[in-house]
């Protein structure tokens, strides 16, 4: 009975010694701060999420436009692949651009990745595919 109990003891002094290894903040968070910066207009902030390659055209896209304004910002699904390193992510904005009062959504359907470089923090996802045409940008 004794060794059964120092076992079961060693057992549960070893899990909480080793712990969750931390890869960063989850791609919900991540995917949440993107969000927020869209939702407050910090499109700057908003280009850190996406990969240099496609940051160029996602800050033409947003570049200072004082008719645009945004209502709700969210990220509406996420699908992690299996190898845990690529996901598709529904992002909707609603927003108003005057002249018009009218409500209206805009989808991007994201390609996030996760970033496994020196560059960035271990575990950090960014966006890799460039956003669709805004309806007044077309």
């Amino acid at each position: 009975m004794r060794k059964l109990l120092a076992v079961v003891l060693c057992c549960l002094v070893l899990t909480a010694c080793l712990g969750n290894i931390e890869m960063g903040p989850g791609l919900d968070t991540i995917s949440k701060g993107f969000s927020e910066s869209m939702r407050w207009g910090d499109y700057s902030t908003a280009a850190a999420y996406v990969m240099p390659d496609a940051r160029s055209a996602f800050l033409e896209q947003f570049a200072e436009d004082d008719d645009l304004h945004v209502v709700d910002s969210h990220i509406s699904s996420i699908n992690i692949y299996p190898d845990g390193k690529r996901a598709d992510v529904s992002y909707v904005m609603e927003y108003y651009h005057l002249p018009s009062s009218r409500i209206k959504k805009w989808h991007w359907k994201q390609q996030w990745r996760q970033i496994d470089d020196e560059s960035a923090e271990s575990g950090s996802w960014m966006i890799k595919n460039e956003p669709p045409a805004l309806p007044w940008n077309k």
